[in-house]
């Protein structure tokens, strides 16, 4: 696809960093920082393949039942995510589906007081206290979550009865993680990030994280640049909260059940299975409805 040429590739055709090919892989897709939680999550599909694992970033093509999905490794920090989520755009297998569903599943922090360790923050719009995005959007322009994948996610959620352990509210996306979580000791103007802390928090903010505001960006960017093919790209993300709210004493060690870890990448299963369904159902001029989402929404969205 056009829109993709000068990604770098290696002499058999393969993109530099992910190790994959045009058109190979799926337009649902689950992706996550950690290697770990991807080769976990491949566990949870049929027929998992190996496509690479260069340089930890790792990526599994298998199915969900009878849907092919994709799981990929995008590393840690908005860079890194901004390299990795790239050149799986330009691997996807368009001629599968037009309508590309990627949802982010990780960890994060809690920025709300009510908002606790073990429950899950879906976001629905992202601040972007971080500098890669300036380079594809200005920053007045907002990082949102694509509506549609948030509501396969809500109706996931409400399908496997969890919405009491999930929030569907704004994210933060940060660069740094030490000098955000304890500017006194590790930055020289710590005044200026306890103040913009605040006013996360004064506005709404229910999480923080290191990857979603680029990745909801790129799905914006490239959806309109590729509107003439029919393509549109929505991102989605499910994170644990792993930390306690950041207003209360820090804490240094965490401890992660990995049994919420899959949870989670459950509920981005379901989501892509989900979607699917209404996809199937809009193409054969059917209604597709939600049975779950606007309940889930209802008691679980918070701005």
């Amino acid at each position: 696809m056009s829109l993709f040429e000068g990604t770098f590739r290696d002499s058999s055709g393969r993109s530099y960093h992910i190790k994959a090919k045009e058109g190979t892989l799926s337009p649902f897709s689950i992706n996550a920082g950690s290697p770990e939680r991807v080769e976990s999550s491949a566990s949870l599909l049929k027929n998992a393949e190996l496509v690479s694992k260069n340089r930890g970033l790792y990526v599994y093509n298998g199915k969900y039942g009878e849907l092919p999905v994709t799981i990929f490794c995008t590393g840690m920090g908005p860079g890194s995510a901004e390299i990795v989520f790239t050149e799986y755009l330009a691997n996807v297998d368009y001629n599968l589906s037009k309508r590309v569903y990627s949802i982010r599943v990780g960890t994060a922090g809690s920025w709300a007081s009510f908002v606790k360790p073990g429950e899950f923050v879906a976001e629905t719009g992202i601040v972007r206290n971080e500098g890669a995005s300036g380079k594809i959007a200005p920053l007045e322009w907002p990082a949102r979550s694509d509506t549609l994948t948030l509501l396969t996610i809500a109706e996931a959620v409400g399908k496997l009865k969890l919405e009491k352990r999930f929030w569907f509210g704004p994210g933060i996306t940060k660069d740094t993680l030490y000098a955000d979580e304890d500017p006194e000791r590790r930055s020289s103007q710590p005044w200026v990030i306890e103040a913009k802390a605040k006013s996360y928090e004064d506005m709404g903010a229910v999480s923080t994280s290191m990857e979603s505001s680029v990745m909801a960006l790129l799905s914006e960017f490239y959806s309109r640049r590729l509107r003439s093919k029919g393509i549109r790209i929505g991102f989605g993300s499910v994170l644990l909260i792993v930390s306690p709210y950041y207003g209360e004493e820090k804490q240094v060690e965490f401890k992660v059940s990995e049994d919420d870890e899959l949870l989670g990448v459950k509920v981005a299963l379901k989501a892509l299975e989900v979607a699917n369904e209404m996809q199937k159902a809009v193409n054969s001029g059917k209604k597709a409805t939600l049975e779950e989402a606007f309940s889930v929404l209802h008691s679980r969205l918070l701005y």
